[in-house]
């Protein structure tokens, strides 16, 4: 060990990797957990940032460390919840579960002689407000297992810093303890100051964002913006020009997540254009290799006022069944953040579907904006397949 060093932990990761893998017939995909780790352990699981303390400053360097293994080119990472040794506070604790749910690997755990970390230890109020932070990390799988899908194939982090996404100011350079989610323009920024009622968000771009939960609007590039951000409440923003997948229904595992509907949230830019994608397979098998899987583009073009659903999946010999089997997996919801005000009249859209040789029209409700929040509109079941080509004309 001495001499080859962490190529020991290399080894012992493929090792479990290959046994776990050759267990199971037909092959199932094996998750191996790793502190030791070298160049090409990415390929063969997670890592986890080894055993720190339940303080406030541990929760503070959990954050540029999960940044910078996803920077390295690991980006399955993240750091135990709650500290490993000692007894964090319940405020601590909460804080730490609201940060957790953005690391790409997430989970609490503790040394056997530490109070245990599960949410129902501290009680209320704080068991209620993690429960919260978690069915958002729930809800939001959808952009997080496309974004891991993006990792996958192009090494592109999971976890963004600022200078990843906006590498020409300078000012975001130093950035360390706010980052973006994949491509999903969702950018977050954990509470690690004990007490702390709020958080200074910087934003550097000319782009509109919105708050995740109640759409308030921050615009001002090459500022900080002040964001509430109380015991109860996750700092959050949507970058205009995203589309957000998400499923709303909270389950007790991702398991059973697998037939529930979507909701896309179409937040609009400047130039009332929006954009994003979305990746689906059965999370378990190698048959995404043969084609069974779901790769959708989403996009709202302003000068059509429409939304349009395209493939960018490529056909395998498992794609119809594949297919066939998420038939009845709809899109139940779509959230337009930043409608348009000349919407305000408009009770219905039309609902185009590829194969279908007539449209059906289906119900809009606009949300008049509110102070400084956006407005907003709802559809309500398009009952379009989200496996499926389709297009929603809003003129």
């Amino acid at each position: 060990h001495r001499d080859i060093h962490n190529l020991n932990g290399l080894t012992v990761i493929n090792a479990t990797y290959e046994a776990l893998l050759h267990r199971d017939s037909p092959h199932k995909r094996p998750f191996v957990l790793t502190r030791s780790f070298y160049t090409g352990s990415q390929r063969l699981g997670a890592m986890w940032t080894g055993d720190n303390l339940a303080s406030w400053s541990h929760l503070v360097a959990s954050v540029p460390m999960t940044l910078s293994m996803n920077i390295a080119g690991f980006p399955f990472a993240g750091a135990d919840v709650g500290g490993f040794f000692g007894i964090p506070s319940h405020e601590l604790l909460t804080r730490w579960y609201q940060a957790g749910i953005f690391n790409p690997f997430f989970r609490a755990h503790a040394h056997i002689d530490s109070r245990r970390r599960e949410p129902y230890v501290p009680g209320s109020p704080y068991t209620e407000i993690i429960t919260q932070a978690i069915r958002l990390r729930y809800q939001l799988l959808p952009a997080w297992y496309t974004a891991f899908h993006e990792a996958s194939t192009t090494g592109a982090p999971i976890v963004r810093p600022h200078y990843y996404v906006h590498p020409s100011d300078e000012k975001g350079f130093t950035i360390d303890d706010q980052f973006y989610i994949g491509d999903t323009g969702l950018l977050a920024k954990p509470v690690t100051t004990e007490g702390a009622e709020s958080v200074e968000i910087y934003i550097s771009d000319r782009e509109r964002y919105y708050n995740y939960f109640d759409y308030s609007i921050f615009y001002g590039a090459g500022k900080t913006h002040k964001v509430g951000a109380p015991l109860d409440r996750v700092p959050l923003l949507m970058q205009g020009g995203h589309i957000i997948p998400r499923r709303d229904r909270p389950r007790k595992s991702s398991g059973l997540m697998k037939w529930d509907p979507f909701t896309l949230v179409v937040v609009l830019g400047i130039r009332g254009n929006a954009e994003g994608t979305l990746y689906l397979d059965d999370g378990e098998s190698f048959d995404y290799q043969a084609g069974a899987y779901i790769h959708r583009k989403f996009t709202f073009s302003d000068a059509s006022q429409s939304l349009v659903s395209e493939n960018l999946a490529e056909e395998g010999k498992k794609t119809k069944a594949y297919l066939k089997s998420m038939a009845k997996v709809r899109v139940e919801k779509i959230v337009i953040v930043g409608a348009p005000f000349d919407w305000m009249n408009k009770k219905e859209v039309l609902v185009l579907e590829d194969g279908k040789k007539e449209g059906r029209k289906t119900a809009l409700k606009w949300h008049a904006a509110q102070a400084a929040r956006a407005s907003w509109a709802v559809v309500r079941d398009p009952g379009v397949g989200v496996g499926n080509g389709w297009k929603i004309d809003f003129s």
